[in-house]
């Protein structure tokens, strides 16, 4: 399904004997055409490049457990396969195609090409083949296969005199990608299983965390405030912001489709922002209730990260599919830069961020 749903046209639009169809190849050259190299690059790879590289991972992977076979490159793709997961977006693109399609129906008419029905089985396929894989099955079978797989720590009872026992206090350390436990000898060497550098906390998380954040919070003022998009309509343009959009969707009665792009462009970063800094800042009280809560935080902040690109996938696909020549046409505008970062530099802060590190503040 990939080729032609990348490469097919998904949309054509007619208006006033005007017509203009495209596939998510031309919005990117669109992007890149119009000096926007960021944007350009951004939805390359998280539309494009990055779930070629999934299926074909998954694909290998899976297809060699299958056949009981281990090379030796088999936990370095996997691995990769993980590190990537978060930044392939093809379910937000498919969202961002029905938000144009609601937010041009009533001006233009819209005729359905092969590409978006190619593109929908993709992404159903994607999120299918998430739904079904089970990470700690395909890691076990790896590591059992290759002979490195060694027996757990000794049992102990959940609680001492020194508190609740984790596995830091224990001489071990977790692996952040594939969740093996090794001793804390192999501090900053690479993890037996799936050769990714062991660490008992991840270096440096809190000030390159706070960094990304600092960003995310400077660009966040002009990503909401300069315009995002502009439409041309018989020569004289017209400018919006991200706001001015989702107040056209609330004037027109598309209250869903306006609650949707203000979650996702305003809300979503404003919250990863308040958020991931209150988790920072936050070292009292240390209540079991209230840690595991701002476990909960994280864990929901890390699930809506890449959600925030749906207003740049929308502007990509109105950029090539409304350009009517003189009669109207719709051009990116600089906020989007500054938002692309934005979106960016707060899914890395989730990486960056050890959560642990609120538990180790509130040692007994």
């Amino acid at each position: 399904m990939y080729l032609p749903a990348i490469l097919l046209p998904l949309m054509t639009m007619k208006s006033f004997g005007f017509s203009d169809s495209a596939n998510i190849i031309d919005s990117i050259i669109n992007f890149y055409r119009n000096d926007y190299y960021f944007v350009s690059f951004m939805v390359l790879l998280s539309a494009v490049i990055l779930p070629l590289v999934l299926l074909t991972s998954i694909f290998v992977i899976s297809l060699q457990l299958y056949r009981q076979r281990y090379p030796a490159y088999l936990a370095r793709l996997f691995r990769t396969y993980l590190h990537l997961e978060e930044w392939a977006m093809v379910e937000v693109y498919l969202l961002g195609i029905m938000v144009t399609i609601i937010k041009m129906v009533d001006s233009t008419d819209i005729y359905f090409n092969t590409g978006i029905f190619c593109f929908t089985g993709l992404v159903l396929l994607t999120l299918a083949i998430a739904t079904v894989i089970n990470k700690d099955v395909f890691w076990q079978a790896i590591d059992n296969k290759n002979g490195k797989c060694q027996p757990g720590p000794a049992a102990h009872h959940p609680f001492q005199k020194s508190g609740v026992v984790t596995a830091a206090r224990e001489g071990l350390i977790l692996c952040h990608i594939c969740h093996k436990l090794s001793s804390t000898l192999l501090e900053g060497k690479g993890c037996p299983r799936c050769g990714q550098t062991l660490h008992t906390r991840k270096p440096s998380s809190i000030s390159r965390t706070w960094a990304l954040i600092l960003i995310s919070a400077i660009l966040l003022a002009p990503a909401n405030l300069l315009p995002i998009i502009r439409v041309d309509f018989l020569g004289i343009p017209d400018r919006s912001t991200i706001m001015d959009g989702i107040i056209y969707f609330f004037q027109h009665g598309s209250y869903l489709i306006g609650l949707i792009i203000f979650t996702a462009s305003v809300l979503v970063p404003v919250f990863k922002i308040v958020g991931i800094a209150t988790l920072l800042l936050s070292t009292r009280p240390c209540s079991m209730k209230l840690l595991r809560q701002k476990a909960k935080v994280f864990r929901f902040i890390t699930f809506i990260g890449r959600w925030s690109m749906l207003d740049i996938f929308v502007i990509a696909l109105l950029t090539v599919l409304v350009n009517f020549g003189f009669l109207t046409s719709v051009h990116v505008a600089p906020a989007a830069t500054y938002f692309c970062i934005v979106v960016a530099s707060t899914m890395f802060a989730v990486i960056t961020f050890d959560p642990r590190i609120m538990w180790d503040r509130c040692k007994p």
